[in-house]
């Protein structure tokens, strides 16, 4: 099996090339591929501080699906496992895995006080009379595309740069829960996500995108913020209206994308305020989600698939 060997929180467009070069070796050597990452996260388990993730297990597998990996494996990261020497590693590959090949990024970094990189992998593959290739840096203008610096364009609301790095939207996945019922009283219902510390979420405000409800992709208008225009104190909440649909989606898991933000979040004068700027909101997410939709037909099809596939459950006709 060829490896491609990565922390991989999420599939950015350098994880993508890297892929390529996997997959292109495993046809040369008529032998399969996978990826092969870590859970949790090294930074998680290594960091000082808290380490928000962009995506979850689920939403790579859905991503996995959207991008034709074979398989992922993922190896149980630990502190124990982060003090391997070069050659444990190399082993562990090969005894547990049946690694005969890897692909790594030129930043990769291994085993204690990461003193593995791609060089000194590359003379144990060497060694071991594997194949072995170092993936190029993908750069967007100069600048190297990685997971961190995709996490700052998200956590300051630069959902567009996020997409640009990523090649694909940033989207969240997760279940539907209770809020308090405001929005369906102004005619603005609203689907919130249930959000956890250990992910990055968008900075607030208003975003148009979409949401992968009930088997489809539909526009939606997303807000993540307090609701400051309402009395009382609440916890961030990241909810979506959908135009056009109203049926009940509490306890059902969903997914939202997000194209662009529109907004930041804002405290009006009154009800009848919120809700006049609401109807923009929401027209200027259908505008959005219409033009992006119709200028990637094949990709949002496969999203849509992977989504269903991910995430659909049973529901009563």
């Amino acid at each position: 099996m060829i490896a491609a060997l990565g922390a991989f929180d999420g599939f950015h467009k350098g994880h993508q090339a890297l892929f390529k070069v996997a997959e292109k070796l495993a046809r040369a050597g008529r032998d399969s591929w996978s990826a092969i990452t870590f859970s949790p996260h090294p930074r998680a388990v290594l960091g000082e501080t808290p380490f928000p993730c962009l995506f979850s297990e689920k939403e790579k597998d859905i991503m996995a699906d959207m991008f034709d990996i074979p398989e992922i494996h993922r190896i149980t990261f630990t502190r124990a496992f982060a003090e391997m020497r070069t050659e444990e590693f190399a082993a562990f590959l090969e005894e547990r895995l049946f690694v005969r090949g890897v692909v790594v990024g030129e930043d990769f970094r291994f085993g204690k006080g990461r003193s593995g990189d791609a060089v000194s992998l590359g003379s144990i593959a060497f060694e071991k009379g594997w194949t072995y290739a170092v993936a190029p840096t993908v750069k967007i203008r100069g600048s190297k595309v990685s997971s961190s610096s995709i996490r700052l364009s998200v956590e300051s609301g630069d959902v567009e740069g996020a997409a640009e790095a990523l090649g694909y939207p940033f989207f969240m996945t997760g279940r539907v829960i209770k809020g308090d019922g405001r929005g369906s009283g102004i005619g603005f219902p609203t689907a919130n996500l249930q959000t956890h510390h250990d992910r990055a979420i968008p900075a607030r405000g208003v975003y148009a995108g979409g949401a992968f409800v009930r088997g489809r992709l539909r526009p939606a208008a997303i807000n993540v913020g307090f609701n400051p225009t309402f009395e009382g104190k609440r916890g961030l909440r990241v909810e979506a209206h959908i135009p056009d649909f109203s049926l009940n989606l509490h306890e059902e898991n969903i997914a939202l994308v997000f194209l662009a933000r529109t907004r930041s979040e804002k405290r009006f004068s009154d009800v009848s305020a919120l809700v006049e700027r609401l109807a923009i909101d929401v027209d200027e997410a259908k505008e959005a989600w219409s033009r992006f939709y119709d200028a990637n037909l094949r990709f949002m099809d496969r999203m849509e698939k992977s989504l269903r596939k991910g995430l659909e459950r049973r529901h009563p006709a």
